[in-house]
């Protein structure tokens, strides 16, 4: 998802040809600033953070409950980092990195200078975990990592074919006009028309304890590699077929072979990120 562009007055008239030149030339740089948000989308972020509550231990849920402002949920902040991402234009990097498709796995040579959704959930992670650092940090730090974690899990939020994650990539979903960013953030999801309780009691129960021993482990590197391999996957209509072209026809088989995926990574990003937390809040004996 793109957010909507700001209004941008021009202050002096210089001419109706022109002046329209400026604005539309200011509303294009606006638009590729911001860039592309929403790893999961709504639902995706909420359910995947519901699910990570109740994977916490007391002592790591009495923590976040102290950061977070009272009444609010993890699931309730999961979506902050996009919510604030027109405004804190330095964060827009660190939903993503963008590797070749064709690469075999995670290269930090891929990583821009401003840092990407890898090396920041390093950055925030070590900083919740610092208790002298202050408040306001702390918290921001948890939010961020909150929604980074999730955002790694989606596939075209770390493999891309030269077309910013599948933003530049425009299909049809259903007979409806998409890109392909836009189809693992929502269409996939929102396509099997389920609520969001009916999505937490669905793949909360589709974890099993031998999965959460497989998934508590690894580094945000590893995690980023896994996403990048199924990524391969998202430019093809069907496994074994050709790439994707521009305006390629996505229905039911791009859905069936594709959804049991992103259930899979919202499932792994929730374990994972209660993993994390209850690792830097560790229980007391």
């Amino acid at each position: 998802m793109v957010y909507p562009l700001k209004v941008i007055v021009v202050k002096n008239w210089i001419g109706p040809k022109k002046s329209l030149r400026v604005l539309l030339a200011s509303l294009l740089a606006t638009t590729v600033m911001v860039g592309p948000a929403w790893g999961w989308g709504r639902i995706g972020h909420r359910v995947a953070g519901k699910i990570t509550e109740t994977r916490l231990t007391p002592t790591a849920k009495a923590a976040v409950d102290a950061l977070l402002t009272p009444g609010e949920s993890i699931a309730d902040v999961s979506t902050w980092a996009d919510e604030v991402r027109r405004d804190r234009r330095e964060s827009g990097p660190w939903h993503y990195i963008n590797i070749p498709i064709t690469e075999p796995r995670y290269d930090a040579r891929f990583v821009p200078k401003e840092g990407c959704v890898v090396t920041k959930i390093d950055d925030f992670r070590k900083i919740l975990a610092d208790t002298k650092a202050p408040r306001i940090e702390r918290q921001e730090a948890l939010k961020f990592l909150i929604h980074f974690v999730q955002d790694m899990h989606q596939p075209v939020h770390v493999g891309h074919r030269d077309d910013r994650g599948g933003n530049d990539l425009q299909v049809q979903f259903f007979e409806k006009g998409s890109n392909l960013h836009s189809v693992w953030d929502s269409g996939l999801i929102e396509h099997a028309n389920h609520t969001e309780k009916e999505w937490v009691e669905i793949l909360s129960k589709a974890i099993t304890p031998e999965q959460v021993e497989a998934w508590s482990k690894g580094t945000p590197a590893d995690w980023a590699t896994e996403s990048l391999e199924i990524a391969r996957g998202a430019y093809q209509n069907a496994p074994g077929t050709d790439a994707l072209k521009k305006g390629a026809k996505l229905g039911q088989p791009y859905q069936d072979a594709n959804l049991p995926f992103a259930e899979k990574r919202i499932e792994m990003a929730a374990v994972r990120l209660a993993w994390i937390l209850n690792a830097t809040f560790p229980e007391t004996k």
